[in-house]
């Protein structure tokens, strides 16, 4: 019997923000197709993408590729992640199906038939009450707040923090604004501005510089003066656009004059708003050249600032050389050539060598069983937890005698939400658990050959795509490397098993990496 060819669709809310549902998502894809004979070819992810708008940039590639018809299938974990706005869910499927696609849940096991169709629907429209009443309590939520001009999450505006639930001066970010706005106000440019701040080592509060201030944005902001202003920007239309230069009507508009703790007086602010709207924005032109390749972009980040390092060339005393540098703090550049040559003598002369691979495959053992017994635990822990709120919450309703419910509807919808919450994480941990194949070594020594021959072969484009699949990052400051790889590879499992190999920086340099020689195994530095 011919497989069927199809793809797979995951997406996990912005308003979740909950990366690891990705990967249970995909798993019971995958566990779905390996229990119906089907191939999967291609996995579209749109990650803190909401479902009720479908204007999903992996959605509507997905959409788009349809019209080739390489494959017969799309497959979901379940029918919300396609979409929780039941028109949308409805039209794209028609759509696909004109092209002869069909469309499948990994859990729902909807059928074809009329009763199908209609739990279907139910279950999407389900999904879409869900998400409606859940904008709704979240809207209604920061009105309330806002009113009482207090914070609605997120990063503070520069001059202000924290304070219990309210906005506060910060004194040194303050004084900051205010040389920002007396610049401007005698005609500097914002380059002058940044680089007067940083040539005069000004720091934000924060720790970090000025080289990435929007000061624009700063300069045209009301909070300075003391206005509490919220719900002024209108929402993104039906394909996600946002018209930034149109704002709501005012009746819908919260502002609250002396709202907020003023930083700038009101001539000073009004003057820079004149030499604003004077101001012509010229366009920003840049030249664009062709970006070269390296093995590790994408995987290598500063273990100091915590950012992704950059490669480029580099001069050094007799040649050019390549090097993965940070262009934000002072970590010093590592050499392209080194670290390659130490990561292919890790997997080939020391790992995955004959010598070693027993006391390889105990170290994923180890790691694996650590990964599954870490999962029960918070999965017992989310269950104690369940039963103690269902029991606070019994106690509640017989002290009061149900009259609590009667006037006090926000205890209710907090006690359902919060429950709800941990009832969802916990299903979603027993499904990882659930997903977790019976260890095998001989898995190990399978995937061992592929590994080394992808490696051995010297096709570049490979090999970058196998240490993808190999490693999860590579943290590099100044005195050590670490290398932190997907165990879970070896066994062809989806949920991640990560362990971290630590190396000296000095010794990536060594001549023995450089001729790819032997690591000694007794001598890595393993965190599990």
């Amino acid at each position: 019997m011919a497989k069927i060819i199809a793809v797979a669709y995951a997406r996990y809310s912005s308003d979740r923000q909950q990366e690891s549902s990705i990967t249970v998502q995909l798993a019971a894809i995958r566990k779905f197709c390996q229990e119906h004979n089907i191939t999967l070819i291609h996995e579209y992810v749109d990650e803190a993408q909401t479902g009720t708008n479908a204007r999903r940039k992996h959605f509507q590639q997905m959409i788009e590729d349809a019209k080739e018809r390489k494959f017969r299938l799309v497959i979901v974990h379940r029918m919300d992640r396609w979409a929780r706005n039941v028109d949308d869910a409805r039209h794209y499927k028609k759509l696909l199906l004109s092209y002869g696609i069909k469309m499948a849940s990994a859990i729902e096991g909807f059928n074809e038939s009329p009763e199908g169709e209609f739990f279907e629907l139910m279950s999407m429209g389900m999904a879409e009450l869900y998400s409606k009443k859940l904008s709704r309590e979240a809207v209604a939520g920061k009105l309330a707040n806002a009113r009482e001009c207090r914070i609605h999450g997120g990063v503070p505006l520069l001059g202000y923090k924290v304070k219990g639930k309210y906005y506060v001066i910060d004194e040194n970010d303050a004084e900051i604004v205010k040389i920002i706005f007396d610049m401007v106000a005698n005609g500097s440019s914002y380059r002058n501005i940044k680089e007067y701040l940083i040539s005069n080592n000004y720091v934000r509060s924060n720790g970090e510089g000025f080289e990435t201030l929007h000061i624009h944005d700063l300069l045209i902001n009301r909070k300075y003066i003391g206005e509490y202003v919220y719900n002024r920007s209108c929402k993104a239309d039906n394909l996600g656009r946002r018209n930034h230069h149109q704002n709501k009507d005012e009746t819908e508009i919260i502002r609250i004059p002396n709202g907020m703790p003023r930083i700038i007086d009101d001539e000073t602010f009004f003057k820079v708003q004149e030499i604003l709207n004077r101001r012509k924005r010229l366009p920003n032109y840049r030249t664009t050249k062709k970006e070269k390749k390296y093995l590790f972009s994408g995987l290598v980040r500063c273990s100091n600032c915590g950012r992704a390092m950059s490669g480029l060339k580099s001069k050094g005393r007799n040649a050019y050389r390549t090097i993965y540098t940070c262009e934000w703090c002072d970590t010093k550049g590592s050499n392209t050539e080194y670290l390659e040559n130490y990561v292919y003598s890790l997997f080939c002369r020391c790992l995955l060598s004959e010598d070693n691979i027993e006391s390889f495959c105990e170290l994923v053992r180890i790691v694996y069983m650590n990964t599954y017994d870490k999962l029960t635990e918070k999965k017992n822990s989310i269950k104690k937890a369940i039963r103690q709120l269902d029991k606070e919450e019994l106690q509640k309703r017989v002290d009061t005698g149900d009259k609590l419910y009667e006037y006090v509807d926000d205890y209710r919808t907090g006690y359902n939400r919060q429950r709800t919450e941990m009832v969802f994480e916990l299903k979603e941990l027993e499904e990882k658990l659930s997903l977790f194949p019976r260890f095998s070594h001989s898995k190990i020594k399978k995937e061992r050959f592929t590994i080394l021959n992808t490696l051995k072969s010297g096709n570049e484009q490979a090999i970058k795509n196998l240490y993808t699949q190999l490693i999860e990052i590579i943290n590099i400051n100044n005195e050590k490397i670490e290398i932190t790889l997907k165990l879970e590879t070896f066994l062809n499992f989806y949920l991640p098993i990560n362990a971290t190999i630590i190396e000296d920086r000095d010794n990536i340099a060594l001549p023995k990496f450089h001729c790819q020689q032997a690591l000694e195994f007794s001598e890595l530095r393993v965190r599990l």
